[in-house]
């Protein structure tokens, strides 16, 4: 494979040449968390997001769900909303749809 469709493809959403970030902390029990549930607003992302949703409530004990949405799936998700989400939640889903 091409290198440059070798990055296009990177699944990490890394460029070619930029520095390793660490992933945020996972938490080890859900139990009365605040859950946000990011729909990207592709088609069904929000049915799928509320299913997952209620499944981690009845399942792991999730207190409660915030739905966010995008403008728009085809742009990331505005620092705005990012710190919304941050503020608002102790955990966060993203979604897609189709």
């Amino acid at each position: 494979m091409a290198p440059e469709l070798e990055a296009m493809l990177d699944p990490t959403g890394r460029t070619v040449g930029e520095e390793r970030t660490e992933l945020a902390a996972r938490p080890n029990d859900l139990r009365g968390s605040a859950l946000g549930l990011l729909n990207n607003t592709k088609p069904n992302s929000g049915v799928l997001l509320e299913q997952v949703g209620a499944l981690l409530q009845e399942r792991y004990g999730v207190a409660s769900l915030t739905v966010f949405s995008k403008s728009s799936f085809a742009i990331p998700a505005d620092e705005v909303l990012l710190a919304r989400i941050a503020e608002q939640c102790d955990v966060a889903i993203a979604g897609v749809g189709d």
